[in-house]
């Protein structure tokens, strides 16, 4: 059980579920379930959510509104009604909990006598997420109940003329084989066939409604600006007032699919309802989907399947530690969380972050998403920021994540080969990868300023940092950046033979290198920005004065030299918070066009001096690089969902997930916005795996170089590499900081840190004892 005031949660299942026992935390606890279909469901402890499809290209269609998704009980003797999750009727129930597990959830608790449970997954294949209701009659009497199944039907999402709206095109009607409502869209300028819903069950439908203001009520909507309007589902007067749904169908106004059960339940007896909601391109495939999961066996079949799936999707990588925490979030969850990502974003520098993370574990699958990212960059070398929904606004760092993940990708592969495939442009025409590469090298030297840094344009990393006085303004974060690119790529030139343009790469390093330190440089810290109007991020600054990310990428891009670095790191340890690293200190106190729209915000809030998780991960990472164990391993840990000084039932966040910032602001005090879908995820599997535990990918092989805490005396992991398996055993027998290693792989030590690159099939043993 994890440190909180009261148990409101404890991991079990190995560390592979979360349970909930408090229906109502500080805010929803979600969980993700998807498949590689494209589908996916938000699943909260109280069982809401959104669904949607998003294709292989991009096409969204989000299926419900205001994340519509309840399943109600009523005692129709008694008149008295409840939910499984507590919401939306807010009813007590006892016995309460709420399991978020790696390939599903299940809700369950107790009520008027009544034990029931509901769990939702996604198949491993198909459109669809499948619901499993199960109602015991715990009491000595029997008892006549109705359950009410509810959605909306939204499946908005693309692009459309004006006046095209989908509310529209679409009509929902009850269909006898299907045994359920079925939501069908003809909108005209839909990009794919995927966008009609359906909700059907697997048992005798007594009534159904799929006009949502008959089961609501006259009160029960809201209309919005544009005369639509949307359902409200915490009284919906059917329920409430012992009614039955009206066996309507509609068009237009507030769609949606509920259906209605009604049964007696004698003493002992136990009910299975099985439900699918989905979407489909036809009514036949909606009928013969729900036709399979009406069958008992198939659905617990497919279940297990899916279970078994993702564990196995994410078995690869693993690691024990002696932090139990860290244990029971770093391994599952944290893959599951990076996964997540790769669903829920679709930008070209939010990707290749995530897919050089996907890297230690799903090599496949981070090969298509760095490739995928090629296809979206311009001839000029510079890239989209995200190509759904499609934005082409000017950041300046594309090129530098192009690099640095090819570059991470033959690592991981050893496959030079990917260098000559033919990767198309977002602006036409096809080159190869390494042609792709250059143009991004090309891209950030063209784009220098006059101080020899790289220029910021709209923004950089930071999206809320825009010098909107100075088109000129130059970003140095990027230009740190540009010197780990540099670097980076110079390697590889060398590995394929172009040493001529790996020579060249080295002069534009060290030109970078030294116009950093000769222009931005502040005495004790780099500044952030550099502008005729002000620099950012200077002692002289207006407002703010120091940003963490300059400080951090000058050790991550080798740009700092020995005199400067004892400055700086007295500097970035003078920022450290309670829960985290602000990214800038002290927070702007008002609107500063010179700074954008960080300053426009509340102190402490978001990147306003709020304690940005994702780049605290960049911190572990230096931290890493310069041997400081114990302050990596601090700084992980206070970034980690409820850490010790911000715990979930402050934060909000939920427990087994990273979140993307935490504030500083008093008035919303250690709470974070959002989590799940946050590169926090891929920074910190890549300060814990390669960083602390030190296990690296290189050119020649696996390369081992622990950052390894003093009050560890023994932790281990597992990695896949190059189609062999090998199992890491760190050992620090005499629990201090480690000045060297030997390294003994499958019983014979070896000279030096790199594995030998076996590619063999095998499982291999490895020691590393610390000394």
């Amino acid at each position: 059980m994890e440190r909180m005031e009261k148990k409101i949660y404890e991991f079990t299942n190995d560390g592979n579920s979360c349970v909930i026992y408090d229906a109502k935390p500080p805010r929803y606890w979600f969980n993700y379930l998807w498949n590689e279909n494209g589908y996916c469901a938000q699943v909260s402890q109280n069982g809401h959510g959104r669904s949607y499809y998003l294709n292989e290209r991009a096409d969204m269609c989000m299926i419900n509104n205001n994340d519509a998704r309840y399943f109600y009980i009523r005692d129709d003797e008694m008149n008295k009604s409840w939910n499984i999750g507590a919401a939306p009727l807010n009813e007590q129930v006892e016995s309460y909990q709420c399991e978020h597990s790696i390939g599903f959830s299940r809700l369950q608790s107790e009520c008027q006598g009544i034990e029931s449970s509901w769990r939702i997954f996604v198949p491993q294949t198909g459109f669809q997420e499948v619901w499993t209701f199960r109602l015991r009659n715990k009491s000595d009497r029997a008892r006549m109940l109705s359950t009410f199944s509810a959605v909306t039907f939204e499946l908005e999402g693309f692009s459309y003329p004006r006046y095209y709206e989908m509310y529209r095109c679409l009509e929902t009607s009850f269909d006898r084989e299907l045994n359920g409502i079925y939501c069908r869209s003809a909108h005209p300028f839909a990009p794919h066939k995927r966008y009609n819903a359906y909700l059907a069950s697997s048992e005798p439908v007594y009534a159904y409604d799929g006009d949502l203001a008959r089961f609501c009520g006259a009160a029960g909507s809201v209309t919005k600006l544009d005369a639509s309007a949307y359902a409200l589902f915490q009284r919906p007067d059917v329920v409430v007032n012992g009614g039955d749904c009206t066996n309507s169908e509609a068009a237009l106004f507030i769609l949606g699919g509920v259906l209605q059960h009604k049964f007696i339940l004698q003493p002992g007896e136990t009910k299975e309802i099985r439900m699918v909601f989905g979407v489909s391109e036809s009514l036949d495939e909606a009928r013969a989907t729900a036709k399979m999961y009406a069958d008992a066996k198939r659905t617990e079949s497919a279940c297990k399947e899916t279970v078994e799936y993702n564990l196995d999707k994410y078995s690869s990588l693993s690691v024990t530690t002696p932090d139990s925490k860290i244990n029971h979030i770093m391994n599952q969850w944290l893959k599951k969380q990076i996964d997540c990502c790769i669903v829920g974003k679709k930008g070209v520098r939010d990707n290749l972050q995530i897919a050089v993370a996907l890297l230690n574990y799903r090599q496949e699958k981070a090969r298509e998403e760095i490739l995928e990212c090629l296809r979206h960059q311009f001839r000029d070398g510079h890239a989209v920021l995200t190509w759904y929904p499609y934005d082409d606004t000017r950041y300046s760092d594309q090129p530098f994540w192009i690099i640095w993940a090819v570059c991470e990708l033959i690592k991981e592969t050893g496959d030079y080969t990917i260098l000559q495939k033919k990767i198309e442009w977002q602006d036409g025409g096809a080159a190869a990868v390494v042609e792709h590469l250059k143009a991004a090298a090309d891209c950030l030297i063209r784009d220098k300023g006059r101080n020899g840094l790289s220029r910021i344009y709209f923004a950089d990393w930071n999206d809320a940092l825009n010098i909107t006085t100075d088109p000129e303004a130059e970003s140095v974060m990027l230009s740190h950046q540009f010197c780990l690119a540099f670097r980076e790529l110079k390697l590889l030139m060398e590995k394929i033979g172009e040493t001529d343009y790996a020579e060249f790469l080295k002069k534009e390093y060290d030109t970078m290198r030294k116009s950093i330190n000769e222009k931005a440089w502040d005495g004790e810290w780099y500044m952030r920005a550099l502008s005729k109007k002000e620099n950012i991020g200077s002692r002289t600054s207006e407002g703010s004065k120091i940003y963490l990310n300059a400080q951090t990428w000058a050790v991550l891009g080798d740009v700092v030299d020995e005199e400067k670095l004892p400055k700086l790191l007295t500097s970035v340890d003078s920022m450290e918070h309670d829960f985290g690293f602000p990214l800038n200190m002290p927070p702007y106190e008002k609107y500063s066009p010179n700074v954008g729209r960080m300053s426009g915000m509340l102190p402490g809030l978001f990147e306003n001096g709020g304690v940005y998780c994702h780049a605290t991960g960049f911190k572990i990472l230096m931290d890493c690089k310069l041997g400081r164990a114990e302050k990596a391993l601090c700084t992980l840990k206070k970034i980690m969902p409820d850490s010790e000084k911000n715990p979930s039932t402050q934060s909000g966040a939920e427990p087994y997930v990273f979140t993307n910032c935490y504030s500083t602001h008093p008035k919303y005090y250690g709470k974070s916005y959002w989590s799940w879908t946050t590169g926090t995820s891929a920074w910190c599997m890549k300060g814990l795996y390669e960083g602390i535990m030190g296990v690296k990918r290189g050119y020649d092989g696996l390369e081992i170089t622990p950052c390894f805490p003093k009050e560890w005396e023994r932790a281990e992991m597992t990695r896949h590499f190059r189609n062999a398996d090998y199992h890491i055993v760190i050992e620090n027998p005499q629990c201090r900081k480690a000045v060297t290693s030997v390294i003994i792989v499958d019983g014979t030590q070896i000279k030096g840190n790199r594995i030998p690159d076996f590619a063999d099939n095998k499982k291999h043993e490895i020691k590393v004892i610390l000394q």
